[in-house]
């Protein structure tokens, strides 16, 4: 066909032909441009971010948090965390990253991709790097050498790209300085505590005043909106009976996630927690250490452990069970901790170990070595794993066929019907902040979704952590203020606390101006027969653990000196008012040499993390960055 295009390339009947193709090729490329738009999730400048590519990055992360934080992750800490728009910043930001490297002339050598490789042991037999296994490893998690060795090209750049940003981040002396005496000034407190409760039984609230307060504040008064909603709930369990799986696909699945059968070595470990900040004193981190020596002397000496950790230990969720962390992995715990834990065998006691959170006494109870699961040991898990995923898809084109049936005939239980899914309809008038009846546990991102949707509106094929749901809003009542009569006791209720905070605070600034004039809160306070308080010495590192002055209280406080012993204003303690005169200051005039290492290191850090911030935030700005469709 080119030989002979080649040869009568300047033939009329040629040049008609060729110029029909390039209109199709135009109008097939709209074509296909749209369906490749159909397929992304988002565009990036001149690049796509497939579905395919997204869901991988989610998969991942979510499979990242589950190793970390074991059977503590699920469905509601996934929404906390946003993961699914944490997996696609990352995508987002790694163009970016790569592109400005381009810009910047960063690159990355194969020699430092082949460094990369070696690294990993788990290429590794006999301590030496195992091209054969290597190669494997990459098969079974569907990869070749060249796509893995890219993806550490592009990681090696990140890291380049980052480094080279954040050594804008420089700190200096005075700045070292500030923080330790920000955190480290200490004051001492003379205090009276007024609580409005107090003075509810005291003020009146009659017929006008309220009406007038209700009238001032009748949009806090509203019905919220109701939708009328009819849906169908597909749970995977209805599923499951139709789904078979055969010796083959799980032997796939199983040597395609071969890191699913790999178990870390794990110890279980007591310990006992001598607690001190990282920003303590010299002499109270002694007192600490010397603390902690004491209590492994004795546990040494065969005191019995769980006792001295019920006794001794500051780490409150574990000390009621004997110090009893159960089995971790070296990632659960910090380096130190880990470090000294993994070195003991079973019964043995260790050196006293520092942490960030102070002073631990670790004996090591159990060890479980590293080990793989066999396919014949994980048979029955992969068999359930298969089951739930084939089960989901037949339960995802389900949904999403009774979605654009019910779009399509604008009527979900003449679509249900002809489905055969009538018994699935269910009816409920629906608050925003409702729960679905129906779903088990709740998911108030489906009751979002559901609100999203216009008046008659079909949702698409909603999921949830058993199953599907469709919906489709039958009515739409709009949020509207309820009359007087009906909110009365409530409105009552909140004027009567509005007005005895004021008469509280009228009081506290009374006294608090008597104070002044007096130069003694004590004096003021014994006039109205109430009590005076007085702190221990404080610190904003180390509040006071009985005040808990809240952070606007806290700021008021610490701005008060010799010359300004009392604030402006009583200061906010919750649901209570505070009057305080400051009865001692003391501000470091240098920071030892044993902590300037330390904070500048933890300045540094946030310096770093604000100059890296600011710069994706940069080239977030300058790009192109479109969105097709809602995570």
């Amino acid at each position: 066909m080119l030989d002979f295009v080649r040869k009568h390339a300047t033939s009329w009947l040629v040049k008609v032909a060729l110029f029909l193709i390039i209109i199709v090729f135009i109008f097939w490329g709209g074509y296909t441009y749209q369906s490749l738009k159909e397929n992304q999730i988002a565009q990036v400048g001149d690049q796509f971010i497939s579905i395919k590519d997204y869901n991988d990055t989610y998969n991942r992360l979510v499979e990242n948090y589950r190793r970390q934080l074991g059977p503590a992750f699920n469905e509601e800490m996934m929404k906390r965390f946003n993961l699914k728009q944490q997996a696609l910043d990352q995508m987002i930001n790694r163009i970016l990253i790569l592109r400005a490297s381009r810009e910047m002339g960063i690159a990355v050598t194969e020699r430092e991709i082949q460094q990369k490789v070696l690294e990993y042991s788990v290429f590794q037999a006999d301590g030496k790097f195992d091209q054969k296994r290597y190669v494997g490893i990459l098969r079974q998690n569907r990869l070749t050498p060249e796509m893995f060795e890219q993806q550490l090209a592009d990681e090696i750049v990140w890291q380049k790209v980052e480094a080279f940003i954040k050594r804008r981040a420089l700190v200096t002396e005075e700045e070292v300085l500030a923080d330790f005496r920000f955190n480290q000034t200490r004051v001492q407190l003379a205090y009276v505590i007024i609580d409005p409760r107090d003075y509810e039984s005291r003020v009146t609230v009659d017929d006008a005043s309220l009406q007038a307060f209700y009238q001032e504040h009748r949009e806090e008064y509203k019905d919220p909106e109701k939708r009328q909603v009819s849906y169908a709930v597909l749970p995977l369990d209805d599923f499951l009976s139709a789904v078979k799986v055969s010796e083959d696909e799980m032997r796939q699945y199983y040597e395609d996630r071969p890191d699913s059968f790999r178990y870390e070595e794990e110890v279980r470990a007591r310990h006992i927690l001598i607690e001190v900040k990282p920003d303590a004193s010299e002499e109270d981190m002694a007192k600490a250490r010397a603390e902690a020596e004491k209590v492994l002397a004795q546990a040494r000496k065969g005191v019995d452990f769980a006792e001295l950790a019920k006794k001794h230990s500051k780490d409150t969720n574990s000390a009621k069970k004997g110090g009893d962390l159960g089995f971790f992995t070296r990632q659960k715990m910090v380096r130190e901790f880990a470090d000294a834990a993994f070195a003991l065998k079973p019964g043995e006691i260790g050196d006293v170990v520092r942490t960030e959170h102070g002073f631990h006494v670790i004996k090591v109870e159990e060890v479980r070595p590293e080990r793989v699961e066999s396919f014949e040991e994980a048979w029955g898990r992969i068999e359930e794993s298969l089951k739930k995923e084939k089960a989901r898809d037949l339960a995802f084109r389900k949904a999403r066929d009774l979605s654009d049936l019910a779009y399509a005939q604008r009527d979900i239980k003449k679509a249900a019907q002809s489905m055969d899914l009538a018994g699935k309809i269910r009816e409920e008038s629906l608050g925003a902040k409702d729960a679905l009846p129906g779903l088990e546990p709740p998911s108030p991102e489906i009751v979002r979704k559901i609100f999203a949707v216009p008046d008659k509106g079909t949702t698409e094929a909603m999921e949830f952590v058993r199953g599907f749901v469709v919906a489709q809003v039958l009515s739409v009542t709009p949020p509207e203020v309820l009359p007087l009569e009906k909110v009365k006791d409530r409105v009552e209720k909140e004027l009567r606390a509005r007005k005895a905070r004021q008469a509280a605070e009228k009081d506290a600034s009374e006294m608090l101006e008597e104070a002044r004039k007096l130069h003694s809160l004590e004096q003021a306070a014994k006039t109205r027969k109430l009590e005076l308080l007085r702190t221990e010495s404080f610190s904003r590192s180390n509040p006071d653990k009985k005040l808990k002055l809240p952070p606007e209280s806290t700021n008021a406080v610490f701005q008060l000196d010799s010359d300004r012993p009392f604030p402006e204003a009583p200061l906010d303690l919750r649901k209570r008012v505070f009057v305080c005169q400051l009865l001692e200051k003391t501000v470091p005039s240098e920071i030892p040499e044993n902590e300037r290492l330390s904070v500048a290191k933890r300045i540094q850090m946030q310096k770093q993390a604000m100059v890296w911030q600011a710069w994706m935030e940069e080239q977030r700005g300058r790009a192109k960055i479109e969105q097709f469709r809602e995570l």
